[in-house]
């Protein structure tokens, strides 16, 4: 799964752009290529700068490592295509017809994505070059394969995991409650196995003890989120897992899923593009 580089708050124009939208107006995709092999979203901001631009050309860019840089939200509209805007959303993979195979992965999993998230069906996923008035080479690649390669399914094995981990190490921002709750155990079984006297003195690093379970198909302890899910982000909630502050205009307001990492107790979240903890969200 791609690495997400969440840019949204730095990129130029970002928190004043000339035009936005709904998500229900975007009706395609649009893949560009950077001509260089070397670029990112700093670098890319001095050319549309020099082009007299108040916002950049791209949503999303892929680096050379497989890496994703998002740039802007999917509301604003960017310079992407010249009269073709609006209803677009553009996503750039660096290099010139040469990209790396983390870039072809990572390019074909943001593209199933974004045509999941807007219902976009395949064949409005377009190059650069296929948008009526655009004489260009870009986007470098041949996109009839590439739309043919996004119709193989994609096949996922889950690992093979008959054991419960036994043990959980302490995190920042981790309580024991919410450790116990992720766990489907409580607090005072926490306390006992770890000889803990006060449920709220516990380190970062710390190696807390699980009590074992039966790892027989059984009912989940909570509800299960999965990517695409909906959540509510709740009123109580003061950090990211990542550390920075959660902006009040976040709190108590609905988001859909849109990546999960480290055992899914963290989320990707959509329009705010930041990880949340799984236990300060709520599935709605």
């Amino acid at each position: 799964m791609s690495r997400i580089i969440d840019l949204t708050r730095q990129s130029m124009g970002w928190n004043n752009p000339p035009t936005t939208r709904t998500t229900n107006q975007i009706r395609r995709l649009a893949v560009h290529h950077s001509a260089t092999n070397v670029g990112n979203q700093a670098i890319f901001q001095n050319h549309w700068r020099n082009q007299g631009w108040r916002v950049g050309g791209y949503h999303e860019i892929i680096l050379r490592n497989g890496d994703v840089e998002i740039c802007y939200v999917p509301t604003t509209v960017v310079n992407g295509v010249r009269s073709h805007n609006l209803d677009t959303y553009h996503m750039c993979t660096v290099g010139n017809s040469n990209f790396t195979p983390e870039q072809e992965r990572s390019l074909i999993e943001r593209i199933r994505f974004n045509m999941n998230r807007f219902q976009i069906p395949i064949e409005r996923v377009l190059g650069h070059n296929e948008f009526s008035g655009a004489a260009t080479n870009c986007p470098g690649r041949n996109m009839n394969a590439l739309r043919n390669n996004l119709r193989l399914p994609t096949v996922t094995t889950p690992p093979v995991n008959n054991t419960t981990p036994n043990t959980h190490t302490v995190r920042s921002g981790d309580t024991l409650s919410a450790i116990a709750r992720n766990h489907g155990t409580t607090v005072a079984e926490l306390q006992r196995l770890n000889n803990i006297a006060n449920a709220n003195l516990i380190r970062i690093g710390q190696v807390l003890r699980l009590p074992t379970t039966n790892t027989a198909p059984s009912t989940p302890p909570q509800p299960t989120i999965r990517v695409g899910s909906r959540v509510r982000v709740n009123d109580n909630v003061q950090r990211w897992a990542t550390g920075q502050n959660i902006p009040s205009w976040v709190l108590g307001r609905t988001y859909t899923v849109q990546q999960m990492r480290n055992s899914n107790n963290e989320l990707l979240l959509t329009d705010v593009v930041s990880w949340i903890r799984r236990s300060d969200v709520t599935l709605v």
